[in-house]
């Protein structure tokens, strides 16, 4: 037990710093009054003395006692979280603290499933300190650690110097992969000074073929027009002095299996490196699943996504990552060519949905 002394003026000034130094549950051994300075005992100053301590023990257990009240709400919130999680529930989340209900209700808003908003609950709740729970700037912190983790694998072209970069796009129709293409060719033959070739095989569209034949023409690359596997085979060929061949596909339903068909028999029978999987990030998640496990029979390495600026469903991008094992690549967020194309940053589309949603 520590003993302490405090002296003021009046008996008010010495209580205000022994509370100040022991808090209020200190204990008052002794008090008394004398005078300072002075002659003979005469006109001296009057002081207050208190002498204090307080009980370390009982200090000690109280906090052990705080400490425990936390631990057990924590505890309560992952046996919430384990309910929701084993029931699926699409319940109220009013058990939890202010900031996890808001974070819950935004990530619910953009698209995020269920079950995966409860596990991404369940890692802030783990990383939280109890005392922390309520803390929104703390809690959101963690929350785009946890976000960006889940976006993390992110793998755009990479070419080799020594042959070319054969790569095709895939994907239903209205996603825009004509002009991802011409987004992509544009990127690397006038910024990253790459000599670009491009073949369409998207022949069932006339606008598909003159869109490319005039972003070819502005940006100086060849073209090959091809209707089947043979001269899609001749065409890449051709191009072997270049440094990446861009193919454009035929937008197919993935409902329609004679085109997925067709599709398949070009795709197979081509030299091809890598097939990109484009989607729109404003379809529903149930077809997103649909589309990607019909072109899984022809092969998909990667996914790019498109018209991200025509939504906030920031749930898309997470959803996929976490139930097919692909990276993700390229976003586009526009029309332009070749500004609105840009190989996905996690960090920055996680601080853009805190920015507008947090």
């Amino acid at each position: 037990m520590e003993v302490k002394r405090y002296r003021g003026e009046n008996m008010q000034e010495a209580m205000f710093k022994v509370k100040a130094d022991l808090g209020a549950d200190a204990i008052i051994l002794h008090t008394r009054k004398f005078k300072k300075g002075g002659f003979l005992g005469f006109f001296g100053k009057k002081i207050v003395e208190v002498i204090a301590t307080i009980d370390k023990q009982e200090e000690n257990q109280k906090y052990e006692k705080l400490q425990q009240e936390l631990n057990q709400m924590k505890q309560m919130m992952n046996n919430f979280l384990n309910e929701l999680e084993s029931k699926q529930l699409t319940a109220s989340y009013s058990h939890l603290p202010e900031s996890l209900q808001q974070i819950t209700d935004k990530l619910l808003t953009c698209g995020v499933k269920e079950e995966l908003a409860t596990e991404i609950l369940r890692s802030i709740t783990d990383e939280l300190e109890p005392q922390d729970f309520g803390d929104h700037s703390k809690t959101k912190e963690i929350l785009a650690t946890e976000l960006e983790k889940r976006l993390a694998k992110v793998s755009p072209v990479e070419l080799d110097s020594k042959t070319p970069k054969v790569v095709a796009l895939i994907g239903p129709t209205g996603v825009g992969k004509t002009t991802t293409i011409a987004k992509l060719a544009a990127n690397f033959n006038l910024i990253k000074n790459k000599n670009v070739a491009l073949i369409t095989a998207d022949t069932y569209r006339v606008a598909a073929v003159e869109q490319l034949k005039t972003y070819s023409e502005i940006i100086g690359s060849s073209l090959e027009v091809v209707f089947t596997p043979s001269e899609l085979n001749r065409s890449i060929d051709k191009f072997m002095d270049k440094d990446i061949v861009l193919i454009d596909t035929a937008g197919r339903s993935q409902k329609n299996q004679m085109q997925m068909s067709e599709l398949n028999a070009l795709i197979d029978s081509a030299k091809i490196d890598e097939k990109y999987l484009v989607l729109s990030a404003t379809t529903k998640f149930n077809d997103i699943i649909d589309i990607i496990l019909n072109f899984e029979s022809i092969g998909i390495d990667k996914f790019i996504f498109t018209k991200l600026d025509e939504t906030n469903n920031l749930g898309i991008l997470l959803n996929v990552v976490e139930e097919f094992d692909k990276p993700l690549s390229y976003i586009t967020n526009g029309q332009n060519v070749p500004e609105d194309i840009e190989v996905l940053d996690p960090k920055k589309i996680v601080d853009n949905f805190l920015k507008e949603q947090l």
